[in-house]
């Protein structure tokens, strides 16, 4: 898995427990595809083996804590590239 889409995302929120009143479709598909860096993609440092329900976990936790972590996220890594 190297993508999930928000339909995806949709249905692992779901099971979760995400509240859509509270946060958008669009910033938890992103973190999920953000939090894929802790699966398969290198195995020294897999945690999840990209299962939807860890990765989406992982995703929601930072999300309970910043609401648009991962816009922010990609806001600073722009910002660094530019420097």
């Amino acid at each position: 898995m190297n993508h999930f889409a928000n339909e995806q995302a949709k249905e692992t929120g779901d099971r979760i427990g995400v509240d859509w009143d509270v946060f958008s479709l669009e910033e938890f598909t992103l973190g999920m595809n953000v939090e894929l860096e802790h699966g398969s993609h290198d195995p020294e440092t897999n945690i999840t083996n990209d299962d939807p329900i860890l990765t989406g976990k992982i995703a929601f936790a930072h999300l309970k804590e910043i609401p648009n972590y991962y816009k922010l996220l990609e806001q600073i890594e722009e910002e660094a590239e530019r420097d």
